[in-house]
């Protein structure tokens, strides 16, 4: 853990003292595609961006079901005991059943032995509906790693509006 914040704080020092001497100079011509493709490199010894790194789709399947899809980059893998999903604004709404598959083990040199999905990951979400509010705002939170570095992310939380059906 001490190694992860250790890192993080250097990344985050080095961006404090390099952005703002960025902001203050005009860009050398080309400048600016190599600062957006910093993190954007699909090398597999480089980070990417985290949403590139895990992607969320989220798909209603009828008026008492979603479908979601957490997807970890070649190289990367997210914890199964990082991922949460929960309602906002649902108003009579609720998630009765969250179903996900089983993953594979890891030995975590922070978290020990773990589940971890270093593939597609399908999650099934059940709701039970008391009421006939049909938009709701469905949270998912989740966390993952780079495999060979590995440099873990910081937690992730995505905000996806509904519209399920009658």
């Amino acid at each position: 853990m001490k190694k992860r914040f250790a890192l993080y704080a250097a990344v985050a020092l080095s961006l404090g003292a390099i952005l703002p001497a960025l902001a203050q100079q005009s860009p050398a011509p080309g400048a600016q595609k190599g600062l957006g493709s910093l993190f954007a490199s699909p090398k597999p010894d480089e980070l990417i961006e985290p949403d590139l790194a895990f992607k969320l789709k989220v798909a209603v399947k009828g008026p008492n079901a979603l479908q979601a899809e957490l997807l970890p980059a070649p190289g990367y893998y997210l914890y199964k005991d990082k991922i949460r999903f929960a309602l906002k604004d649902a108003n009579g709404v609720a998630i009765s059943a969250i179903k996900l598959p089983p993953g594979e083990m890891k030995v975590d040199q922070i978290f020990g032995k773990t589940e971890v999905y270093r593939k597609a990951v399908p999650v099934e979400l059940t709701l039970n509906r008391s009421g006939k509010t049909s938009k709701i705002t469905l949270t998912a939170s989740y966390q993952g790693c780079h495999e060979k570095l590995g440099v873990c992310y910081p937690p992730i939380e995505k905000t996806i509006n509904l519209t399920l059906p009658q």
